[in-house]
């Protein structure tokens, strides 16, 4: 017998509402709040000093998690600014927070991880006690809709509370690790996810969205559920020394997604992958025969698959989940057909924060050598020399000048400085003369080209004030009396 709706009146359904949802609330409330309990013992806060090339040392402070024994403290790698060197970054110090009180503990900062987007501290102070560690499950699957507990704190005058918000999965991103997005806003990156039923699955993520399409891109930076298995490994095996962890590199630089358009064209069918733009000279790509307008349709035997808009991160993610050393084959279209390359993957090159570096002082410049990552982004060929301008002193000579961040120096007074070391050598020189100007010869963006002149304020040496006799001062002359004139 089919069922027969029933008529109900709105005050008796906003009595049930009102009823309900009181009981609903206490339950999510409860469980937030035990979450909350279980994970706060192991967060903490991170303290760094910026010693910046013009004298001043701002401090950081960000919320971190301790996740191993000895006191291994992780954050996010978003906290250390890319473009530092480790030798800048001083003062490491971990804060824990009881109550109204804390204490402070020294510690090490032992490097960062860019893909994992994780960095570790281990906190020295040998009066430290052992900090309880938060440990992260894998192979944990959410759903649209399922609640997780994030986190984030406030600053030192309200004695860094750790808030807890409980937010809801609202989509999810299929790269070689699933990542989830959430529409409510996230805690702090780099701070622990939760769910209900207190599993640490992973941490607040930032991610590259484009909201458009390939065509006109609208990249935003958001930031989303990275799950633990994106930094399981680094928790194993952090990194030593302040150094950044190098994962293995192919050696391409542009790379865009083959679209529909262009899989019907090249009659790919279904297939997608990426095309090859740019192959970096004497890279793994290139050594293997890899050029550019190739279509990379599958790594390892496996097809590159997702939407338009993850095509080339998911080809990327892949090979940097990989290691140095690694070969891999490469499913490759070119003229009509496909074909195999085998690749034998190479360790990333050094980044602008491992550059050496060199500083004028009176001049307010600071250099450093440039890298393979400054020819790539300007689109230069990898023969490309000179020095890059790392800082211009606010108010300094060269600030006056004109001299911007990221200029490429190619010769000082007409002498060609291809090294860091041919650099300081001239401008040593140069700086020795007290020349009224330097003359600077930069590359400024891709191909401006633009002369430099620095003039220069020396300050003039003082007479050094001469001695004094001691004794009592000798007896002057008397003068002679001005004779009468004659009459």
């Amino acid at each position: 017998m089919p069922c027969r709706p029933v008529a109900i009146g709105a005050a008796v359904i906003a009595g049930l509402l009102v009823s309900a949802l009181p009981a609903a609330a206490d339950i999510l409330g409860d469980q937030v709040h035990k979450v909350r309990d279980a994970v706060v013992p192991s967060t903490v806060v991170v303290s760094y000093a910026v010693q910046r090339d013009d004298g001043s040392r701002p401090d950081v402070h960000l919320m971190a998690t301790v996740v191993g024994p000895g006191n291994l403290v992780m954050f996010s790698s978003a906290a250390v600014p890319v473009s530092l060197p480790v030798s800048q970054l001083k003062d490491f110090r971990v804060i824990v927070v009881k109550g109204d009180e804390q204490e402070s503990f020294a510690a090490e900062y032992l490097g960062r991880d860019e893909e994992s987007q994780v960095a570790f501290v281990r906190v020295t102070d040998p009066k430290a006690p052992p900090l309880p560690h938060l440990t992260f499950e894998t192979g944990v699957s959410l759903s649209v809709g399922d609640p997780v507990v994030t986190f984030s704190h406030l600053g030192e005058p309200d004695r860094y509370e750790r808030l807890a918000r409980m937010v809801r999965i609202c989509g999810r991103v299929d790269q070689p690790v699933t990542t989830y997005v959430t529409i409510e806003t996230l805690g702090s990156a780099g701070t622990p996810v939760v769910t209900l039923d207190g599993k640490a699955i992973g941490i607040v993520g930032l991610a590259r969205i484009n909201r458009n399409t390939n065509a006109r891109p609208d990249w935003v930076t958001m930031p989303i559920v990275w799950p633990a298995e994106r930094f399981i490994e680094r928790i194993k095996n952090p990194p030593k020394g302040g150094a950044a962890v190098h994962h293995a590199w192919l050696g391409v630089g542009t790379l865009t997604p083959v679209t529909k358009d262009l899989a019907a064209y090249f009659k790919l069918g279904e297939r997608r992958g990426v095309v090859v733009g740019q192959v970096v000279e004497k890279g793994p790509a290139q050594k293997a025969g890899l050029a550019p307008e190739d279509i990379v349709l599958a790594v390892g035997g496996k097809d590159i698959k997702g939407s338009e808009g993850q095509l080339v991160e998911n080809f990327l993610n892949d090979i940097r989940e990989r290691k140095a050393g690694d070969a891999v084959t490469l499913t490759i279209w070119r003229a009509g057909k496909t074909q195999d390359l085998k690749v034998t993957l190479e360790a990333e090159p050094k980044t602008a924060a491992e550059a050496d570096r060199y500083r004028s002082a009176s001049v307010g410049l600071t250099v450093r050598e440039m890298v393979l990552s400054d020819r790539l982004s300007r689109e230069l060929p990898v023969s490309e020399n000179g020095v890059v301008v790392a800082n211009v002193t606010s108010a300094s000579w060269a600030a006056d000048a004109g001299l911007k961040a990221d200029d490429i120096i190619k010769k000082v007074q007409d002498q060609d400085t291809p090294t860091l070391a041919d650099f300081r050598k001239v401008f040593d020189a140069e700086v020795k003369k007290r020349p009224k100007e330097i003359v600077l010869f930069v590359l400024r963006g891709k191909k401006d080209t633009q002369l430099v002149r620095i003039e220069t304020r020396w300050t003039q040496p003082q007479t050094p004030p001469q001695p004094q006799p001691q004794g009592p001062p000798a007896p002057q002359a008397e003068k002679p009396k001005a004779e009468a004139p004659v009459k």
